[in-house]
C-alpha cells in the first residue's frame, strides 16, 4: 500500500516553481500534472518489474463512490408525507443569539424559505418546519398577556364594587402610569419583555393600586366628614403616607433577596423580583402625588347622596353598572370562549353589584351590618383575656398542623409543576457493536408504532447520531386543544408500546424538562473498586424498577464496544526487522484505508483513498491474513509476529473528586414525585449491605430541589430581617414589628391548605410565593397598627383604638387584598405552569387578610398590656 501511496502522490502534482524573468517579463513557474478524472488514476505506474510497467489498474480497481454513511435522517409530517411513510431528509437546526428575541428571527426565516423556492433551493425540494419555538413563545406571551388583561379588568370590577365608579377610574389611573415607568426601568436595566417579566407584572398588578386605594379611601372618609376635597386630599394623604411608604418598602425588601439568586435558575427567575420592585416603587410615588391631585381635580367638593339625584337617572345608572360589571367579568374569565367559569363569575360579580345598587341603595360599605358585626365581635374579644389567649392558641395549633402536611405526605414536594409539553424525545441505544442498519431496523419498528398515534403532528428519525448503535426520534404533537390526551399520558402509552421491541434500550421522555433541567431520579455511587460499584449499581437499578411509578431505570456504566486487540511479540518482530509502530500503522491502513491525495473534478475536491477490498474482512481470522513489510522489504505473515485477543470493556467510566462514579437514573410517571420514590427506595435498601468502599449520594431533581429550597430559605430569612428593620425604623419599636410579622405564619396556613385543595405540589414557584408574602401579607397589618397608634395619640383608649381602627381600616384592607387576589386569579386558573405560585399568593392573602383583622389586634393588645405591666413593675 505504501508503494501505491507514493506513486499516486508523485503522479498528482500541481506545484509552484518560483519566479523567473524572461524576455523582460516576470513569470511565475508552476509544474502542472494534476489528475483530471478517476480514469487517470488507473494509468499511474506503481512500479516496474523486469522492465515492464505495473499500472494501478493491474493490481487494484478504481471506483468513483461515496464515503460510507455514518448517519441518516428521515421525516414524517401529517398532511404532507405519504401515509405511514418516512421520507429521507436533511435536518437543519437554527439557533438564535442570546441578545436577540425568538419571534423575529423565526418570521424572517419563514419569509426567506417562502420566497427562496426555485432560487435558494430547487423547486422539487420540499422544505417544512418540524418544530418552531417561536410559535410556543408567541402562544405563551399571548396567554400571559391575556391573563394580565383579565387581572386588570378584575381590579376595575373590585374597585367599582367597593369605592364607586368615579373613584375606581382615578385609582386605576395608577396602573398604566406605573406600567409605563416599569417598562422604562426594564429597558434602562437591559431587561426584555418576556413571559417571566409579564408574569412579574401580573403579580405586581394588584399591588399597584394598593397604595392608591388606601389614599383614596382615606380621602373619601375625610371628605365624608365635611372637609372640602382639596383639604381632604392633603390631610388624608399626609395621614397615611408614612404607613403606605413603609408597606411599599417592606414589599420591595421581601422581593430584594430573590433578585440575588445565583446559578442558571437564579438568572432566569430574578426577573420576577426586579420587575415587581420597579412596579411597586413607581406606584408609591404615583399614589402619593398623582392620586391626590386627581381626587382634588375630579371629585366633587362634598359627597352627594343618591336621593338628591333624579330617580330615573339613578335607575338607568344602576342598570348600566350591573351590565358593565357583567360584561367585564364575562370577558375577564374567558379563555378564548365563554365557559362555565366566565358565566358563573359574571353572575357572581354582577349579582354583587346588583345588591349594592338596588338592595343597599349604593350605601357606603363601611356602615354595613357585616362591619358592625365585626366591630361588636372584636369589642367582645379584646376585653376578655382568656378568649384572646384561646384564639391565639388555636391559631398557633392550626399553623403547626399546616406545617405538618408535608411530613405527613398530604402535600407533595416537586421542584417544578408537570405541564403538557408537545415535544417528545425517543432515544434508542442498540448493543455496542451493532451496525447502522441494525439500529435503523429498530427505529423502523418505533416509526410503525408512532403511525398509530393520531396526536402526532410530525417526527424526525435520526439514526447514527452518536455512533452506529444510537438513534433518536424527535416527536411533535398537535396543539393541546386538538387532542384528547395530555402529553404525559401519551408518553406513558408510548413507553408501554415500545417496551417489547427487541434489540435495543428505548427511552421515552418529554422533550424538555423545563426549568428543572434534571432527570428526576439520580443515585450516585462513588468508590475505587469498579466491580463493587457495578454490582451495587445493578442491584439499585433492580430495586428502583420494583417501585411503582419508576420507569426506565438505567446505569451510566454502559457496556463497551467489542474490541480486538493485536498483541505484538516484540522479540520475534525485532528479529524479523519490524517494529510495533509499523505493525500498528499497516493494520490501520488495511482496515481504514489511507487518504493520499485529492482529485479536482468539476470544481470539486474528491479525496483519493487507498483501502483493501470491502469483502476481504468478513471473519475475525481474516485479520490474520494481513502481511507486514520489514525494513528489508520482506513480507512477514501476521501470525509470525502478532496474535489476536477478543475483549469488551466499559463504554464510559466517570470520575468525580478523584473517585469513580456510577449513576443509577430513572424517570417517573405522572403524579409520582421524587420524594415519594426516594423515601421508598431508602426504606428498601435499609437492609442492603453496601460495600465499605462505596458511598451513596442523591443527585438529579432531589439535589436541585435541595439547592433551590436551601437558597430560597436563606432569602426568606434575609427578607424577614429586612422587613423587620424597616418596621423598627417606621414604628420606633421592637414589639410592634414582631406583631406585624406574625401575619407571615398566618399566610403560610392558607398556602399549605390551599395547595392541597387545588391539587398542587409545593415547589420552587410556591416557595417563591411564600417569600413574596413576607412583604405582601404584612401590608395590611402595617396600615392597621399605624392607624391604631394614630388613634391612641389622639387620646383613644387602647382597646377602643383597636376596635375603631379595625372598623375604619376594614374596607381598605379588604379591597387591597381583593385587588391583589383578583389580578392573580386568572393566572392561577388558566396557567398550569405558574398556577402554583398564583394559588400560593391567593390563599396566603385570603387567610392573612381574614386572620390579620382578628389576630393582629389580639396580639397587639396582649403585647401592649404586657409592656404596661412590665413598666409598672420595673419603672425606669
Amino acid at each position: 500500500m505504501n508503494e501505491i501511496k507514493n506513486a499516486i502522490i508523485k503522479a498528482n502534482i500541481n506545484a509552484p516553481g518560483g519566479n523567473l524573468e524572461l524576455d523582460n517579463l516576470q513569470y511565475s513557474i508552476r509544474t502542472v500534472a494534476a489528475l483530471q478524472s478517476p480514469a487517470d488514476l488507473e494509468n499511474i505506474i506503481v512500479s516496474t518489474k523486469n522492465n515492464t510497467p505495473v499500472f494501478l489498474k493491474d493490481i487494484a480497481s478504481v471506483e468513483d463512490s461515496y464515503a460510507k454513511a455514518t448517519s441518516y435522517f428521515g421525516m414524517y409530517k401529517e398532511g404532507i408525507s405519504q401515509e405511514k411513510t418516512v421520507t429521507p431528509a436533511i435536518s437543519l437546526t437554527v439557533t438564535r443569539n442570546d441578545s436577540t428575541d425568538t419571534i423575529k428571527p423565526s418570521n424572517e426565516i419563514k419569509e426567506l424559505l417562502e420566497n427562496g423556492k426555485g432560487k435558494l433551493y430547487p423547486e422539487d425540494v420540499l422544505i417544512t418546519i418540524s418544530n418552531d419555538m417561536a410559535v410556543k413563545v408567541d402562544e405563551q406571551l399571548a396567554d400571559v398577556t391575556g391573563n394580565a388583561i383579565s387581572g386588570l379588568l378584575i381590579i376595575i370590577i373590585v374597585l367599582f364594587l367597593f369605592i364607586g365608579f368615579q373613584e375606581s377610574l382615578i385609582v386605576s389611573f395608577v396602573i398604566p402610569i406605573s406600567l409605563l415607568c416599569t417598562f422604562m426601568l426594564l429597558q434602562y436595566s437591559g431587561m426584555t419583555l418576556n413571559r417571566i417579566s409579564l408574569l412579574a407584572l401580573i403579580i405586581a398588578l394588584g399591588m399597584l393600586v394598593d397604595n392608591a386605594i388606601v389614599v383614596m379611601e382615606n380621602i373619601n372618609r375625610i371628605r365624608g366628614q365635611g372637609l372640602d376635597i382639596k383639604s381632604a386630599s392633603k390631610f388624608a394623604t399626609n395621614q397615611v403616607a408614612q404607613a403606605v411608604a413603609a408597606s411599599t418598602l417592606t414589599t420591595m425588601a421581601a422581593f430584594f433577596p430573590m433578585a440575588l439568586m445565583s446559578g442558571i435558575r437564579g438568572d432566569f427567575m430574578k426577573v420576577i423580583p426586579i420587575t415587581v420592585m420597579f412596579a411597586v416603587g413607581a406606584s408609591l410615588i404615583i399614589s402619593l402625588i398623582i392620586t391626590p391631585a386627581l381626587c382634588s381635580r375630579f371629585l366633587r367638593t362634598h359627597k352627594v347622596k343618591n336621593k338628591e339625584k333624579n330617580p330615573k337617572l339613578v335607575l338607568i345608572q344602576n342598570i348600566l353598572s350591573v351590565l358593565l360589571v357583567f360584561c367585564l367579568s364575562l370577558y375577564a374569565f374567558s379563555n378564548g370562549s365563554f365557559g362555565l367559569l366566565s358565566w358563573s363569575s359574571a353572575v357572581l360579580f354582577s349579582g354583587a353589584m346588583y345588591l349594592k345598587k338596588f338592595k343597599y341603595n349604593n350605601s357606603p360599605l363601611n356602615g354595613s351590618s357585616f362591619i358592625k358585626l365585626y366591630e361588636g365581635f372584636m369589642a367582645g374579644i379584646l376585653r376578655d383575656k382568656k378568649r384572646k389567649l384561646s384564639i391565639l392558641a388555636v391559631t398557633l395549633l392550626i399553623f403547626i398542623i399546616s406545617l405538618s402536611v408535608i411530613p405527613l405526605g398530604l402535600l407533595k414536594i416537586a421542584l417544578v409543576p408537570t405541564v403538557d409539553n408537545p415535544n417528545i424525545s425517543i432515544v434508542v441505544e442498540t448493543p455496542t457493536g451493532y451496525l447502522l442498519d441494525d439500529s435503523g431496523t429498530v427505529v423502523k419498528e418505533i416509526e410503525n408504532v408512532l403511525f398509530t398515534y393520531p396526536e402526532i403532528d410530525n417526527f424526525i428519525s435520526k439514526v447514527g447520531i452518536e455512533g452506529a448503535n444510537s438513534a433518536q426520534l424527535s416527536v411533535v404533537l398537535v396543539p393541546y386543544e386538538e387532542r384528547a390526551r395530555a402529553s404525559m399520558e401519551i408518553v406513558d402509552q408510548l413507553r408501554a408500546d415500545v417496551k417489547n421491541i427487541a434489540g435495543a434500550r428505548i427511552t421515552v421522555n418529554q422533550g424538555s424538562r423545563g426549568l428543572s433541567g434534571d432527570i428526576p431520579i439520580s443515585i450516585e455511587l462513588k468508590g475505587d473498586n469498579l466491580e463493587e460499584l457495578a454490582e451495587t449499581a445493578e442491584d439499585f437499578k433492580n430495586i428502583l424498577n420494583s417501585i411503582p411509578g419508576v420507569v426506565e431505570p438505567s446505569t451510566s456504566l454502559g457496556e463497551g464496544a467489542p474490541e480486538i486487540q493485536v498483541v505484538v511479540d516484540r522479540q520475534r518482530a525485532s528479529l524479523l526487522g519490524i517494529d510495533p509502530t509499523t505493525i500498528g500503522t499497516e493494520i490501520r491502513n488495511a482496515v481504514q484505508g489511507i487518504k493520499v491525495s485529492t482529485l479536482r473534478e468539476n470544481q470539486k475536491e474528491v479525496d483519493i483513498v487507498i483501502r483493501t477490498s470491502a469483502e476481504r474482512f468478513n471473519t475475525l481470522r481474516d485479520l490474520e491474513k494481513v502481511y507486514f513489510t520489514s525494513s528489508a522489504g520482506e513480507k512477514i505473515a501476521f501470525t509470525q509476529v502478532a496474535s489476536l485477543v477478543e475483549t469488551r470493556g466499559f463504554s464510559a467510566i466517570e470520575h468525580q473528586d478523584l473517585q469513580r462514579i456510577i449513576k443509577v437514573e430513572a424517570d417517573l410517571t405522572k403524579g409520582i414525585t421524587v420524594n415519594e420514590v426516594l423515601s421508598t427506595f431508602k426504606s428498601k435498601i435499609s437492609d442492603y449491605s453496601v460495600p465499605g468502599d462505596v458511598t451513596i449520594s442523591y443527585g438529579g431533581e432531589s439535589e436541585a430541589t435541595a439547592e433551590v429550597f436551601g437558597e430560597l430559605a436563606v432569602k426568606m430569612i434575609v427578607a424577614v430581617i429586612l422587613v423587620f428593620i424597616i418596621l423598627v425604623i417606621e414604628f420606633n419599636s421592637l414589639s410592634q414589628p414582631l406583631t406585624i410579622l406574625f401575619t407571615v405564619p398566618l399566610a403560610v396556613i392558607g398556602v399549605m391548605f390551599g395547595l392541597i385543595i387545588t391539587h398542587n405540589n409545593f415547589g420552587m414557584y410556591a416557595f417563591m410565593g411564600v417569600v413574596s408574602l413576607v412583604g405582601i401579607a404584612v401590608n395590611n397589618a402595617i396600615v392597621l397598627v399605624d392607624f391604631t397608634n394614630d388613634l391612641r395619640k389622639k387620646g383613644y383608649d387602647m382597646l377602643d383604638a383597636l376596635t375603631e381602627a379595625g372598623k375604619i381600616r376594614f374596607l381598605p384592607v379588604f379591597i387591597t387584598s381583593m385587588t391583589t387576589i383578583g389580578a392573580i386569579l386568572p393566572l392561577a386558573l388558566k396557567d398550569l405552569t405558574y398556577g402554583e405560585m398564583g394559588f400560593t399568593l391567593i390563599f396566603g392573602l385570603m387567610t392573612s387578610t381574614v386572620l390579620t383583622l382578628v389576630i393582629i389586634p389580639i396580639l397587639y393588645s396582649l403585647v401592649e398590656e404586657y409592656k404596661l405591666q412590665f413598666q409598672k413593675k420595673y419603672p425606669f
